[in-house]
């Protein structure tokens, strides 16, 4: 009985340790602690690191390199089952003079393409600004009339859909770089769960969901810097540029 009760005990305790080393992998058991360890990397990388909760925001980082100062921001969303976090990182240090690039997974794509006449229909009736209006009609007509351009792999065609303004900046953005990158995503999924907006507000990266782990804010933040320097090369390089051809539609 003795023996039993031994084993019983050590089942329970072996239980319990197993769901609190869970529990840490996750990040959920100490947050305080993950938040000192996020502030301690991101002062050895040179990165400002800011915990002020405002709004949905968690935690920001900012950081500058080659030029280009960005902003990595941890939000809380609201999803099925429950509020995600997400991850953005922007910049304006790149800005195009209208919509230049949507880079999303080929699925998403798919699937947008089929509510985005609604969708621009439905603006003015959405408790939006002027500003918000004008931005979400620009987007939804860039969606809209513009072809997925050929670039990267097969197996990357396969997975996303790029957008571009013109066929060279497609060409200068998608590289075996940033296809690595997208393809090496920590957590895997990223034709699920990333996505680009690159136009008069600057560059904008989304990954969500997209955890508080610096794994991934490190990799989210060389993609950024990534394609802003692709970009920034397109700008700065000349050459003729052949503009994408559009597609027929109804937005003006």
């Amino acid at each position: 009985m003795i023996a039993a009760d031994w084993l019983a005990a050590g089942a329970v305790a072996l239980a319990g340790l197993a769901w609190l080393l869970l529990r840490r992998r996750r990040g959920g058991a100490d947050p305080a602690g993950a938040a000192r360890e996020r502030e301690r990397r991101a002062r050895a990388l040179g990165w400002a690191y800011d915990e002020t909760v405002t709004g949905e925001t968690l935690f920001a980082l900012r950081g500058e390199q080659a030029g280009v100062k960005w902003k990595v921001r941890c939000r809380e969303e609201a999803a099925r089952g429950g509020a995600r976090p997400a991850l953005s990182w922007a910049t304006r240090s790149v800005q195009g003079g209208a919509t230049e690039l949507r880079l999303i997974g080929r699925a998403r794509y798919e699937r947008s393409r089929a509510h985005v006449e609604p969708a621009i229909e439905n603006l003015s009736s959405l408790a939006l600004s002027p500003r918000e209006i004008a931005l979400a009609q620009a987007r939804g007509e860039f969606v809209e009339r513009t072809a997925p351009a050929e670039v990267g792999g097969a197996q990357f065609r396969s997975r996303f859909a790029v957008l571009a303004r013109n066929q060279r900046l497609a060409r200068a953005l998608i590289d075996q770089r940033t296809e690595a990158l997208l393809r090496d995503w920590p957590g895997g999924a990223a034709e699920d769960r990333v996505s680009v907006w690159l136009d008069w507000h600057g560059l904008r990266v989304d990954v969500e969901p997209g955890g508080p782990a610096m794994d991934e804010i490190e990799h989210l933040v060389r993609f950024g810097l990534a394609i802003a320097s692709g970009y920034r090369r397109h700008a700065a390089a000349p050459g003729v540029t052949q503009f994408m051809e559009t597609q027929p539609g109804s937005a003006g």
